[in-house]
């Protein structure tokens, strides 16, 4: 009988703990899959921001090189009086 009790508190406390660290594997699960869907968010939210920034560069040189040609234009004539 004094090993049986010993024997049924260990069945019993592994029984309870078992059913614990399941719940903790779901939960750390879930958080780790909640930070991967975060920073697969931020990466495509960083992709769109480079591409608009791409763009924004190149309007800017596209009215640079409009600019440039209309002073070239305007250098050689005789201001107006």
């Amino acid at each position: 009988m004094k090993k049986c009790l010993p024997v049924a508190w260990l069945g019993i406390l592994l029984a309870t703990t078992a059913g614990c660290s399941d719940k903790y594997a779901q939960e750390m699960s879930a958080r780790l899959e909640l930070a991967e869907n975060k920073a697969a968010m931020a990466r495509l939210r960083a992709d769109q921001a480079y591409t608009r920034a791409l763009l924004a560069a190149e309007v800017a040189r596209k009215a640079q090189q409009t600019a440039d040609e209309a002073n070239s234009r305007t250098a050689g004539k005789a201001p107006r009086k």
